[in-house]
Formats: structure tokens, sequence, C-alpha cells
């Protein structure tokens, strides 16, 4: 059901996600001159020429990697192994290494074609230095400048001459339930996942702030297909430094492209102060929420706790408290069903009709302050439900939580933030007023 990938490999610090980026058409993969700056496999949709396909931004390679660069490693392995086309980028400054040549004796035994792309060749004097990359037994090297945009054009379209057709979802833009999974650091974002994807998709190592990239991964549930993105860890402004700050601003960025943000906290902690704030923001955004209590095996006053919990997530649009343990597997099989259903939630229109009656309901049971009327409402737009309602200037905000309230009590918006808008009778002043 996806478009056809190419993945985008090479040693650190050689331009991989500078040219990504080029490829793809603006920012999107976190460029920085530091080496090893991208570790997961980074998914960017786009288009050339009228053919769809998959850029995958991959960490740099290194064949005698330990710790975490051995994690990074085998991410770009993988990613060549599921492409339908190879980039191998080399630094035309440097001239070939010996990283570039072993990686080059893997990808000679690749099933997928390989296209060779000497980057930082800036000027057409240095074109001259791409010849010296022949003896990596790859074929004719594509010279490419990256940060200015040489070459770009011919190499898309060497990449996508060699593309196997879309499969028709994908020529025709067929679009999926997005979930992004936003929290703190270390609380186990990377490793639920995985889990829900079914395979090793961000890299999970014990150190903080291993994910820096939002990390896409398409995957089928039954007969619905979804997009899960994985994010960096949302930590306090004042704490965010150099490279963070690019990941914090993807995080965010994947907040706004996603339906339903799985807000994902240590169980063991409660939901903390910074917990809060990723709600407020997800509220703010107008996506819907359930949030997930990790690590929940290590929790010892279960019940209390998820009293508790429930409680205080209740002020985030009533959203649902899931218990998970992303480490052993426990409760991971109930998500499908509950984000499905946030989603649908959150996506839910309803008819005018059933509108008005919840209104005069609600207005009988309490009138509206300072003897102001609301004579009429209508759904105007899902994704998040919005309503506009006529007769009255935006009353106080106490009483657009109680309307709030009836309407997502009559329609079962729990977890989507509802948008109330206000109109006054003509001639006399008009107030937006948006809820959560």
């Amino acid at each position: 059901m996806t478009s056809p990938s190419v993945a985008v490999v090479g040693r650190q610090n050689v331009g991989k996600s500078t040219l990504a980026n080029r490829l793809f058409g603006r920012r999107e993969a976190i460029a920085h001159p530091m080496p090893g700056v991208t570790r997961d496999r980074v998914e960017l949709e786009t288009t050339w020429r009228g053919r769809p396909f998959r850029l995958v931004d991959t960490g740099g390679h290194t064949s005698r990697g330990t710790g975490i660069d051995a994690l990074v490693s085998r991410q770009a392995d993988r990613a060549a192994e599921l492409a339908d086309v190879i980039v191998l980028v080399v630094d035309g400054r440097t001239g070939p290494v010996e990283e570039d040549a072993t990686l080059a004796r893997k990808l000679r035994r690749a099933e997928a074609p390989v296209v060779l792309v000497v980057n930082k060749v800036d000027t057409a004097d240095e074109e001259v230095s791409a010849a010296a990359f022949h003896r990596l037994g790859l074929g004719e090297p594509v010279a490419v400048s990256a940060m200015h945009g040489l070459g770009v054009g011919e190499l898309l379209d060497r990449l996508v001459a060699l593309l196997p057709d879309a499969p028709r979802a994908a020529l025709e833009g067929a679009t999926e339930p997005r979930f992004a999974l936003v929290g703190r650091p270390n609380v186990g974002k990377s490793s639920l996942f995985n889990r829900l994807v079914e395979q090793e998709r961000s890299v999970v190592f014990e150190e903080a702030g291993t994910t820096r990239d939002a990390v896409d991964a398409v995957v089928r549930w039954q007969d619905v297909v979804v997009r899960f993105v994985d994010t960096a860890g949302f930590r306090r402004g004042s704490k965010v430094k150099s490279v963070e700050y690019f990941s914090l601003l993807r995080a965010e960025r994947a907040i706004e492209r996603a339906d339903v943000a799985v807000l994902v906290l240590d169980a063991t902690d409660g939901l903390a102060a910074e917990d809060k704030r990723v709600a407020a923001k997800v509220m703010e955004a107008g996506r819907g929420l359930l949030v997930v209590a990790n690590k929940w095996d290590l929790v010892e006053e279960r019940d209390r706790t998820y009293k508790e919990l429930g409680e205080r997530v209740s002020v985030f649009a009533r959203a649902s408290v899931a218990r998970t343990s992303a480490r052993s597997g426990l409760g991971v099989h109930r998500l499908p069903p509950l984000l499905l259903g946030a989603r649908e939630r959150w996506s839910r229109r309803v008819p005018t009709s059933e509108v008005n009656r919840v209104l005069q309901e609600a207005v009988a049971e309490r009138a509206v302050p300072g003897g102001g009327h609301l004579r009429y409402a209508t759904q105007v737009s899902a994704g998040p439900p919005t309503f506009v309602l006529f007769g009255t200037r935006g009353p106080d905000a106490s009483y657009q939580r109680f309307l709030e309230g009836r309407l997502r009590s009559a329609f079962g918006f729990d977890g989507a933030p509802i948008r109330l808008r206000f109109r006054a009778p003509k001639g006399r002043a008009r107030h937006g007023v948006a809820s959560r």
C-alpha cells in the first residue's frame, strides 16, 4: 500500500540528511555539522515527475561501531535490505576511504540497484574528484552538491527511472490514520513504537534522548493501514541545547501532522509537570489524545495509581489511560482498538438536529450567563470537532466548559478537543472562542 522506497546510506558526516532534505524539497531530516546526529530510519514521502516514493534517511554507518553506533549501523543495514533503490553517499572532498569501500563491498551483493552519489562537489572543477570513486565498483558516480542543489535534478531523474511501479493506493495519494508517540525522554516511546510496528525501527539504548528525528512507520492492523511516528523526548525549554532544539521542533511538527497523539509517560512517576505541558500542546494543536502509562509492570500500588492517573488526565478532554510495558509487551495488544477508537471520535460528525437537542437541554438546565440566548448550533468541521453556536457573544469560560462537557458526554468525544465558536446576532460584536 506504500510507495517504493529509496534508502540513503553512507558513513557519518557525508551529507546524507542534507541530501535527503534536498531531494524531499524542504528541511525535514535533521542536518547538523556534528557527526552522528541521525540515528534512526527517517522516512519522507515525496514525488518527482509524478512518481511518488519514500526517501529513507539513515544514520552514519560504521563497520567497527559499538554501543549505539552499532545499533545505528544495524538500522541503516535494514533500510538498505528493504529498499527498492539504494543511494550510497560519499564525500567528494575526502576521496574514497576505507569505510566507503567496506560499504560498497556489502552493497555490491544487494538485490536492489545502487546509485553512487559523490556529495560536496560544489564547482565544475571539483567534478574531476568524482572519478576517483569508480574504484568502488558501483558504476558511474553521480556528482552533486546537496548544500547548493547542484546535480540534484539529474539524480532524481536517475532514481525514478530505477523505481518499480508504485501500488495504486500510493499513486492515488491514499491517506492513513496517523499516530504520534510523544512524551518526556526515557519513558519508553521507542520501545513501544517498535512493539507497535512489530519490528526494530527506532534505536533503543539505555540513554535518555536517543531518538532525535521523527521516525515514521506504516503498518497494517487487520484491514487498516496506519502510520506511527516516534519522536524525540520533550524537555523543558531551558534544558534544550544544540541539536536537541531541532529534535523538539520535529516532535512538535509530528503532533501537528498526527490525528491522535499518544502521550507515553512513566507509570512509576505518574503524570509529571512536563507530561501536562505535552498534553496541553496536543490540545492546542487540536489533536486527539490517548495516554499510555508505560512501565506498568514496575508499579506497586496499581489500583490507586490507575485511579489517580485517570482523575488527573481527565482535564485533557477526558482522554483514556492505557497501561503497558513495552519491555515485556504487557497490554500492548490493547492499543490498536483504543487508538483507532480515539481517531474515530476525533473525526466524528454528528447531525445538526442532535446538536441542537443537546444544546436546548443544556440551556434548560443552566441558562446562559448575563441573559444571553443560544438559538442554534451546528458542527462545521471534524478533526477536531468544531461547533458554531449562534445567538450570543462568547460566554465566560466556566459556561463554555459546561457546554463542552454536555457535547462530549452526548456524542462520545472523549480524548478529542472540542472547539466552540460563538456568533452574536447581526449588529452586535462577534467573538470566536475556542475551548479545550
